[in-house]
């Protein structure tokens, strides 16, 4: 009897650090979902700065083109 016992209470702590690994993996799944869309929206908005720049760095150019050729 006490070797069935002990073998129940050996699976059952077998089975309890296989359901906290699950929840780890899925916590670390989720922090890193979490930290990649946070880096594609941080690189779609320094794409959108960039943008902006460059369409005021060309309307300046040409200004200071006409300027000089005027």
């Amino acid at each position: 009897m006490d070797r069935q016992q002990d073998d129940f209470l050996v699976e059952e702590e077998r089975q309890s650090r296989r359901d906290q690994m699950r929840f780890a993996a899925r916590m670390s799944d989720f922090v890193g979902v979490m930290i990649g869309l946070f880096v594609i929206l941080l690189a779609i908005l320094l794409i959108l700065s960039l943008v902006n720049w460059l369409q005021r760095d060309i309307s300046n150019t040409f200004k200071l083109l006409n300027t000089r050729f005027r």
